[in-house]
């Protein structure tokens, strides 16, 4: 399992200011795979030595964001997945981009206009 990166600790700060109680869960969130797609990528995730759940908490989570990449023409938008009170993925997308790295060098995180 691996620690999060800086993007993913940054999403997941603007996913606690809408559901502060998810903000006990941070510290003991893993990545368990960084699956890329070409188009995209997936982040899973697993819990290390916690077992608060928030049971009726299902969403998917954007905060109406666009992460600007230089070596993007659009970007990459992202949904936060929270499944039965947990924090499950994020799921980053390009808009039709094919063969994006997987790399954030660089990156800015924008308001959707």
């Amino acid at each position: 399992m691996q620690e999060l990166n800086e993007i993913e600790l940054t999403l997941l700060d603007g996913l606690t200011k809408k559901y502060p109680s998810l903000k006990s869960h941070i510290p003991h969130l893993k990545v368990t795979e960084r699956q890329a797609t070409g188009v995209g990528m997936y982040v899973n995730f697993s819990y290390s030595n916690f077992n608060e759940k928030l049971e009726n908490l299902n969403s998917l989570f954007s905060n109406e964001e666009n992460i600007e990449i230089p070596n993007l023409k659009y970007g990459l938008g992202y949904v936060i997945d929270i499944s039965d009170g947990e924090i499950k993925y994020i799921e980053f997308i390009t808009y039709g981009e094919e063969n994006w790295n997987g790399k954030f060098n660089g990156y800015r995180i924008v308001k959707s206009k």
